[in-house]
């Protein structure tokens, strides 16, 4: 299944011109790691973004809800706490922060669940792990993030143990990158079947 394809269908498309992303090089250079296509794609066709009033996706070409930043003081938060290896049940041992072999934070939603990328050294593959602050765990999700957000999107325990959300139909979807002054642009993606 093509997941970007099917993100798609329920964001809608793209309601401006996008937002070149010459900022992932930049950002990359910095992490020391090259981020998968799939979330770069979702940010320059939508972000910044807030789907489904709970997650938020962000560009790295953009000074308000700008990715670099996100990352930069979500790995500087998560660094001053005090996680131990009971945090991260679904790993062997505790993991860092940051690229390009710790968590690197791509979003948040607004139920306090903080999503990573997480390139799985052993099986050389980008995977997503979700920082759930009501359980204080880390849960990993063997998937690309197309696939992750699809599936959020569409209600699945995406966040861990019974953790889906039933969206409306049609998805409500807010464009918030708006000339200065004004406000955000609220609208529906299409409705699903």
């Amino acid at each position: 299944m093509d997941y970007l394809v099917e993100l798609r269908g329920i964001i809608g498309q793209p309601s401006g011109p996008g937002v070149s992303g010459g900022g992932w090089e930049r950002l990359e250079g910095e992490l020391g790691v090259e981020l998968p296509e799939d979330i770069k794609v979702l940010c320059e066709w939508y972000s910044p973004i807030r789907l489904g009033w709970a997650i938020r996706l962000a560009n790295p070409d953009t000074a308000v809800y700008n990715f670099g930043a996100h990352v930069r003081d979500t790995v500087v938060a998560y660094h001053a706490c005090s996680f131990s290896r009971e945090n991260f049940p679904d790993f062997p041992d505790a993991l860092g922060f940051g690229g390009p072999d710790g968590l690197i934070p791509v979003s948040g939603t607004a139920h306090g669940e903080e999503i990573f990328l997480y390139c799985d050294p052993v099986m050389q593959r980008w995977q997503i792990v979700v920082f759930v602050g009501d359980d204080l765990e880390f849960y990993r999700y063997d998937m690309g993030f197309a696939e992750w957000l699809y599936r959020y999107l569409m209600g699945e325990d995406m966040a861990g143990p019974n953790s889906g959300q039933d969206f409306p139909n049609p998805l409500p979807v807010t464009d918030l990158l708006v000339p200065e002054g004004s406000v955000p642009v609220e609208r529906f993606g299409p409705l699903r079947p």
